[in-house]
């Protein structure tokens, strides 16, 4: 049994591996700079019920399932968000570099088997790997006066024990200012179109993931995915009825979420954007707001529903 001094939380690492077999552990290529922390090991025990004479409900029990659950989030830095964009859309190409930049173009993965990763964590009370590491959401959040973070729920094997160097590399990080939101009536139209006045915009990115338990076995769960779809919502100052036409309507709209800092940045590119809800604020001291729910529907003409393209130093998201 392993023992140590009392330590707090913020001692543990994070780190994030791309594996090239799925469920085999590899080593981190990226230590990610967490700000919540909630994944660990979990269980599903079974209760022994048999009647044995007595009043007593539960004689023995036992673990049939084992796996590792929990959200991590933190602010979006330049690099480490590749990882969770590799987990969660499941597939990327990169291009050739300009100026030292690479971009990195992430796509919808079709298969219900996952792009995986494996999750290491390491204190000092314990170091564990967990493969088979698959997100089923990712939101990233901008808000005025903040830091652009990123939090994400992610499933993986229980940990197994191993032996960890926490090393970070030097990342570019995102504030509110570097935030910018286009809406257009179509992707052309994004590069002249101004700004949105917003306050706050959310992103969410889900594809739910079931676990599936072979018989022989409690520890070595395989994670398949379900649908994808990319949903958010912004809030702005209500200055024109066009956002409540829009809505009314049906109406599409392209739209991008661009994350600059410098020459690098992270772009999320929808072309089919229709609004789902529209809540206005109607305090009689303050100004009028409206937060506008908004869905990334899959566009056929783009064989895409959202599309995001990083644009960073590093080379290649690949397997280690």
């Amino acid at each position: 049994m392993a023992t140590t001094s009392p330590f707090i939380g913020r001692r543990e690492g994070i780190g994030i591996g791309i594996e090239s077999v799925a469920g085999t552990a590899v080593a981190p290529q990226c230590w990610l700079r967490w700000l919540d922390n909630g994944f660990q090991n979990k269980t599903t025990t079974i209760e022994n019920e048999s009647a044995m004479g007595v009043v007593e409900r539960v004689n023995d029990s036992d673990v049939v399932q084992k796996w590792a659950e929990g959200t991590i989030g933190g602010k979006v830095t330049s690099q480490g968000i590749g990882y969770l964009l590799l987990g969660m859309f499941g597939s990327v190409s990169t291009g050739a570099a300009s100026g030292g930049i690479y971009p990195h173009t992430f796509s919808v993965s079709q298969s219900a088997v996952p792009t995986t990763l494996t999750v290491a964590r390491t204190s000092p009370l314990t170091s564990q790997r967990h493969s088979y590491a698959v997100l089923d959401n990712l939101e990233i959040t901008a808000e005025t006066g903040g830091w652009v973070q990123v939090s994400s729920a992610i499933k993986a094997r229980v940990g197994a024990t191993s032996t960890e160097t926490v090393a970070f590399t030097t990342e570019k990080e995102f504030t509110s200012k570097n935030v910018v939101l286009k809406l257009a009536e179509n992707t052309a139209g994004l590069a002249a179109a101004p700004a949105v006045g917003t306050s706050r915009v959310q992103l969410t990115i889900e594809r739910s993931s079931e676990a599936f338990y072979p018989l022989g076995t409690d520890d070595a769960p395989e994670f398949m995915r379900g649908a994808f779809e990319a949903r958010g919502e912004f809030v702005v100052r209500l200055t024109d009825t066009q956002y409540e036409s829009d809505f009314l309507s049906n109406a599409a709209k392209a739209m991008s979420i661009a994350i600059t800092n410098d020459t690098e940045s992270l772009t999320f590119t929808a072309s089919q954007v229709r609004y789902r809800e529209l809540e206005h604020t109607k305090d009689r001291d303050n100004v009028v707001t409206a937060t506008v729910q908004f869905f990334c529907e899959f566009d056929q003409s783009a064989n895409s529903s959202i599309v995001p393209v990083l644009r960073n130093t590093k080379t290649a998201y690949a397997a280690a």
